[in-house]
C-alpha cells in the first residue's frame, strides 16, 4: 500500500510540473508568438511540458479549432507514465469572463458536489451522477471523455458497485455548451481525490484557475 501511494504521490507531482510548465510558457508570452516570435501552438505546449517532466507524461493540448487566442480556452492534460490517468487544467489567456467563467464555475462546483457525498460505501455511478447534475445546473452539457476514472483500480462509474476506503479516483468533468452549433470549446478541470475513512480528501494541491499567472 505505501508503494502504491508513493508511486501515485509521484505521478502527481509529474503531472503538475507539466502543467505549470505550460501555465508559465502562456503566462510569459503573447499567444500570436513568445519572445522569439515563434507562434504557439498546441504541439509547442505540449513539448513545453514533455521538456518539463523529462519525458515521464504524455501531454495532449486542446483548443477550439487549433489556435491558441486570447479568451479561448485551452485545455491541458498530462497524464504520467505507468499510471494511465491525465491530471487536466484549462488556461484562459486575456480573459474577459464570460462563458468560460461560468463554465468553470460550473466545474468547480461539481468538484465540490462529488467531495460532499464521495465516502466509503457510496455506489460509484453517483460520483458521475452528482457531477453531471451540477454542469447542468448551469445550462451546461458535460465534454466527451470520462468523468471518473479509477486510479490503480479499475471502477466502473457506471455500476451500483460501493467506493472503499482507500479507492483513489480522478475526477475530471469537462463543460462545453450543451448546444451543438455553438464553437465555445469546452473548460475541463481535473482532480486526483482519496477515499477516505469519514469522506474523501483531494490529492492534488495545483490551482484550479483559468488564469495562467495563478500557477
Amino acid at each position: 500500500m505505501t508503494d502504491a501511494r508513493g508511486a501515485v504521490a509521484a505521478a502527481l507531482s509529474t503531472a503538475e510540473t507539466g502543467l505549470a510548465a505550460v501555465a508559465t510558457r502562456l503566462d510569459d508570452a503573447t499567444l500570436a508568438g513568445d519572445a522569439a516570435g515563434d507562434p504557439l501552438t498546441p504541439s509547442r505546449l505540449e513539448r513545453v511540458a514533455s521538456e518539463a517532466v523529462e519525458g515521464a507524461a504524455t501531454t495532449t493540448v486542446e483548443t477550439r479549432d487549433g489556435a491558441c487566442r486570447p479568451d479561448d480556452p485551452v485545455v491541458v492534460a498530462v497524464e504520467p507514465r505507468g499510471v494511465g490517468v491525465p491530471l487536466s487544467r484549462t488556461f484562459v489567456v486575456d480573459g474577459t469572463g464570460g462563458w468560460t467563467r461560468r463554465a468553470a464555475v460550473a466545474v468547480e462546483m461539481a468538484h465540490d458536489a462529488v467531495s460532499r457525498v464521495a465516502e466509503p460505501g457510496v455506489p460509484a455511478r453517483r460520483i458521475v451522477d452528482e457531477a453531471v447534475a451540477e454542469l447542468g445546473a448551469y445550462g451546461l452539457a458535460a465534454g466527451e471523455g470520462p468523468v471518473a476514472t479509477g486510479i490503480g483500480t479499475v471502477i466502473d462509474f457506471s455500476s451500483d458497485a460501493p467506493l472503499e476506503r482507500g479507492t483513489r479516483f480522478a475526477l475530471d468533468p469537462a463543460a462545453r455548451d450543451p448546444d451543438p452549433e455553438a464553437d465555445r470549446g469546452r473548460v475541463r478541470i481535473g482532480g486526483w481525490y482519496a477515499i477516505t475513512d469519514d469522506g474523501c480528501r483531494t490529492l492534488d494541491e495545483l490551482s484550479a484557475s483559468l488564469s495562467p499567472g495563478a500557477y
